[in-house]
């Protein structure tokens, strides 16, 4: 299991508490969240990657099952939203 922050061992607690309940309207929430995502706009962009580490992230790719533009879609939102951070 990856490390908790603070915030998210007290979710945890909370869940594992019982402290959360049904709201009895989960196939409405879940076409609801699921058309959310359908209508996000993509930005198309265009870069040059170096070929060994085209083949190393396709290689992670097929490991994990996915298209390799998926998973530098995922590093990218991954970056863009601090869940993981750049050591230099």
């Amino acid at each position: 299991m990856p490390k908790l922050d603070a915030y998210e061992l007290d979710i945890l607690h909370s869940v594992e508490n019982d402290e959360w309940q049904s709201k009895n309207n989960l196939d409405t929430r879940l076409l609801e969240l699921q058309s959310y995502i359908k209508n996000q706009k993509k930005k198309a962009i265009s870069l040059r990657v170096n070929e060994n580490d085209m083949y190393e992230l396709k290689k992670k790719a097929l490991e994990n099952g996915v298209p390799y533009q998926n998973l530098i879609q995922i590093l990218i939102h991954q970056f863009a939203t601090n869940k993981i951070q750049l050591h230099m």
